[in-house]
């Protein structure tokens, strides 16, 4: 079986998955197996950025040990800078590259080269996927194009998962909503769970409803949630 033909099963194997029920961390699994198989590598792990925090945080990986696993976060400002500069990051020695951290940590592991995609959600780096060999070795531009692919296949599941996941936050909101204004006719207690329930379902530190007052000629704050009477008075929409 060629090279070729084997991107081609993996390829198919990995569009099946889409078609079905298949969950976001499956198929960030099944990127992260078919790396290491058709490359013959070690490990592969694909990371999620956290951008509070400027690193990147593994969510999918095979073949690296717990120790490792956890102890070799990835910063995350240079390596995005390199990748999104040429399309991938290559390090045929990862045990001595000075762009990179943990040398002795790579060589217990067995790590020899290390080759860095990016994970892209709309031409944004959202991510990295990282193949690891034990052996130094280069990789060729057909393997390097079928890699970009799988991680922008890992750029689409994410994707779709987000959407998904937004979508039914809403329709749980909107149904929570509906409860809430069919049990009461009292306007400000809808409006107050409307806040309520917005920063719940989004996670968001809090909210504030403001209608416009024609005798005023102002926005009036009619309720809120999470935030202080010192910051509704004195912050302007």
């Amino acid at each position: 079986m060629t090279i070729e033909t084997d991107y081609f099963d993996i390829f198919c194997k990995i569009s099946r998955a889409f078609g079905t029920a298949a969950t976001q961390n499956e198929l960030l699994n099944l990127i992260v197996d078919s790396a290491i198989k058709s490359m013959d590598a070690k490990a592969a792990c694909l990371f999620l950025s956290d951008e509070k925090n400027d690193f990147f945080i593994p969510v999918a990986q095979k073949g690296l040990s717990e120790n490792y696993f956890h102890a070799s976060p990835l910063k995350a400002m240079n390596l995005v800078k390199g990748i999104e500069k040429d399309g991938y990051l290559l390090f045929k020695d990862a045990t001595t590259d000075p762009r990179l951290e943990h040398h002795e940590a790579k060589k217990a592991e067995g790590i020899a080269s290390l080759i860095s995609l990016p994970v892209r959600v709309k031409n944004r780096v959202i991510g990295i996927l990282s193949i690891y060999t034990a052996t130094q070795r280069d990789f060729g531009l057909k393997e390097i194009a079928f890699l970009r692919a799988l991680a922008d296949q890992a750029g689409i599941a994410i994707h779709n998962n987000r959407i998904l996941t937004r979508l039914e936050k809403s329709s749980t909101l909107f149904l929570e909503l509906a409860s809430i204004i069919n049990s009461t006719l009292d306007i400000q207690e809808v409006l107050k769970h409307m806040t309520e329930e917005v920063c719940d379902t989004f996670n968001m530190k809090g909210a504030s409803i403001r209608l416009f007052n024609e005798n005023t000629q102002t926005m009036q704050v009619v309720a809120s949630y999470g935030l202080s009477e010192e910051f509704i008075k004195n912050v302007q929409p």
